[in-house]
């Protein structure tokens, strides 16, 4: 059988049918029944000699086996992403190979790898669908994030202009206004008031807001509640993705399953609410950027898919990716007082002298230095986007051929890199006023490398800011059962969210002065 399978290797229509088959059964049997076992053996020895990668010895890349049916899939890189660094790094080298699927992902640790992998990252094309599989080609396969080529410059052109470096300086107002009424909003609903935070819950919905503000407008209190609630069926989508199974393959949109069912729920209410949501901004403005986008669309230059998948993507994708920015700065700064009250005190002279928005701006700061060092500690995601380079080209001493996708280990980087130091596990937010960005280029990931970085990275820094300004300067945020050394080695995250979320909640007090 194993002569058939590599004979027949470009068969893959064949095969990719038999895998979803083999799917199916093995959702039936269990993911650790001997059928799965046997599997899974058989397609790694077909997959490690189609995707055959060597050095100049002729030695294989190590990495993981295949395991059917998701590889080591989304779970494995995002779920369990920290722990896997880790045991990864430590089993195969800064060098390795992961499957997604049946796809092979090249995994980089160095810095030196980054420099030349990157080297022409405006070429780069981005992995099909995150190579995610099927279910998120239907979900976000056509959003900004995960198209290139003419489809992402088109996409792009539609939907930047609002999240540019020049136009996010003038949500400063409006970010403040939103941040206020959220913290007013946590009081009078008890969690404030009763002296406890959750960094993550309690500030789930305020970035997400702004957003929604951004793109929209104002909101009307119906099609904000409307908003609100859509937001856990959106969040109910992605875990179908990162469970993976029967979902990766094609076959599965002729199925009944509860996944397509819930997809066809979601499009057509995100489909109607942007209708009404496009009808109430065109009733204020027409410089909304909401009517400006949809342009592009009536031009035909996007579909109308393209840019509701790219508001989904805004909105709710990036939803746990902000909170996920702010709730770990909290957390490093409760745990972390004589910081804490270091920017306090920045923020205090940035009030006094009348130069606080500006503040909210300023890359430079004390407080933008915290949030650099939280993310460097505690990245978003273990794992980065896969993109795959347009020649072939020599890393880490292995010939990774043209189109092969790779990712970045943001913990090997950001932490196990020779260049953070013999502190490099310690929260210390003064290293980022000791590097130039020249120095930090290719040893820090936060929001990628070269043209293909985050969209609303301006904005989120923004957000950021404003958030943790405005609670250190009111409040006194402090932890009651934690280790107060700022290692957080014992600090507990959400299981089940994509994004690295802490699971605790933070002593806060109003301050008395």
């Amino acid at each position: 059988m194993m002569g058939l399978i590599v004979s027949y290797a470009p068969v893959g229509i064949a095969i990719g049918l038999s895998v979803a088959l083999f799917a199916w059964l093995v959702a039936k049997s269990g993911p650790k029944s001997v059928l799965t076992h046997g599997i899974s053996r058989i397609l790694d020895f077909w997959l490690s000699r189609r995707y055959f990668i060597a050095n100049a010895h002729n030695s294989p890349i190590p990495g993981c086996p295949y395991k059917f049916p998701n590889g080591q899939g989304d779970a494995a890189k995002f779920l369990h992403g920290k722990e896997n660094s880790d045991s990864w790094g430590k089993q195969y080298g800064s060098i390795f190979r992961i499957w997604a699927g049946m796809t092979p992902e090249i995994v980089l640790t160095r810095p030196e790898h980054i420099v030349t992998f990157f080297k022409d990252s405006n070429r780069h094309i981005k992995a099909s669908s995150n190579d995610s599989g099927y279910f998120m080609s239907q979900l976000l396969g056509q959003c900004l994030g995960l198209v290139s080529g003419k489809k992402w410059l088109a996409v792009k052109e539609a939907t930047e202009k609002p999240f540019l470096r020049a136009a996010s300086t003038n949500y400063v107002d409006l970010i403040q206004k939103h941040t206020s009424r959220h913290f007013k909003w946590l009081w009078a609903s008890g969690s404030l008031a009763s002296g406890l935070v959750d960094p993550a819950g309690d500030f789930k919905m305020l970035p997400f807001f702004i957003v929604a503000a951004i793109i929209y407008g104002p909101l009307e209190p119906e099609l904000e509640q409307r908003l609100r609630n859509l937001a856990p069926e959106r969040e109910k989508l992605f875990h179908h993705v990162l469970r993976g199974g029967m979902s990766r393959f094609r076959l599965s949109r002729y199925l009944p399953t509860r996944a397509n069912r819930e997809l066809a729920v979601f499009r057509t209410k995100w489909h109607k609410l942007n209708q009404d949501l496009y009808a109430s901004a065109a009733c204020r403005s027409s410089s909304t950027p909401i009517i400006q986008m949809s342009r592009f669309v009536d031009s035909g230059e996007v579909t109308r898919e393209q840019l509701l998948q790219t508001l989904d993507e805004m909105l709710f994708a990036n939803l746990d990716v902000t909170i996920g920015g702010i709730s770990w700065n909290l957390v490093f700064l409760a745990a972390n007082p004589r910081v804490q009250e270091q920017v306090r005190a920045e923020v205090v002279s940035r009030k006094q002298d009348g130069t606080f928005e500006a503040y909210l701006l300023d890359s430079g700061s004390l407080l933008s230095a915290c949030i650099y060092e939280s993310s460097r500690l505690r990245p978003l995601a273990a794992f980065s986007v896969p993109q795959a380079a347009p020649t072939e080209r020599v890393v880490g001493g292995y010939l990774i051929p043209a189109g092969t996708n790779a990712v970045v280990d943001a913990y090997a980087l950001n932490i196990r890199n020779p260049f953070w130091g013999k502190d490099s596990t310690e929260y210390r937010p003064g290293r980022f006023l000791e590097h130039t960005a020249t120095e930090l280029r290719y040893n820090y990931w936060r929001f990628g490398f070269g043209p293909r970085q985050c969209l609303g990275k301006y904005v989120a820094d923004i957000m950021i800011r404003s958030l943790v300004a405005t609670l250190v300067y009111d409040y006194e945020v402090g932890m009651d059962n934690y280790g107060m050394d700022g290692k957080g080695s014992e600090w507990g995250r959400i299981e089940d969210c994509w994004i690295n979320h802490p699971s605790l909640r933070l002593r806060c007090d109003p301050r008395r002065e």
